[in-house]
């Protein structure tokens, strides 16, 4: 039996969920070597020892600019949850150079815990309507998508939220 690897990919770099170790992967660059860059990494880290956890940010008592900047540091990132800071904070701190939506429930869990860890940006989620119709759809289910997340946090197995999620979007051609 071939067992779980504990390395994987967050914000943008190869990462081992065990000891917390980040490396960067340069892009653009070709498959082979990004392949034998993953492969390396997780060799390396195949005997790490469980000691990182997830920092956890609790945001009552703290300023919006002291919650913005805890979550740049370490919030977890995807394109989506970029979109969404650029788009609800007052300054672009961060780079992105894409606007994207949440394409499936783990994008979506990324955004949610964007306004768990800024939640001034709870008031200002219609400022999302304005990125793309897939967006303003996504904001008029908020509240459903987000028990949908928190079931399958409790439960552990899929309950129909990417179907869900796939039903909102709107393609170029539905403009």
């Amino acid at each position: 039996m071939k067992k779980e690897s504990h390395t994987g990919i967050r914000n943008e770099k190869l990462f081992c969920f065990h000891c917390g170790t980040s490396q960067v992967m340069p892009v653009p660059m070709p498959v082979y070597i990004a392949t034998a860059m993953i492969k390396a990494f997780e060799k390396n880290h195949r005997s790490c020892k469980k000691t990182w956890t997830e920092l956890v940010h609790d945001p009552d008592g703290k300023s919006e600019w002291e919650n913005e900047r805890w979550w740049i540091a370490n919030g977890e990132h995807g394109i989506s949850s970029k979109t969404m800071f650029n788009i609800l904070s007052d300054d672009n701190r961060i780079q992105n150079l894409y606007q994207s939506h949440p394409h499936d429930p783990d994008d979506f869990r990324r955004c949610y815990l964007l306004l768990q860890s800024c939640p001034h940006f709870v008031g200002k989620l219609q400022r999302m309507r304005s990125v793309s119709p897939t967006w303003s759809n996504l904001v008029d289910n908020w509240e459903r998508l987000t028990e949908m997340l928190e079931w399958q946090f409790q439960f552990k197995k899929a309950n129909g939220m990417l179907e869900f999620m796939d039903s909102l979007v709107v393609c170029n051609s539905q403009k």
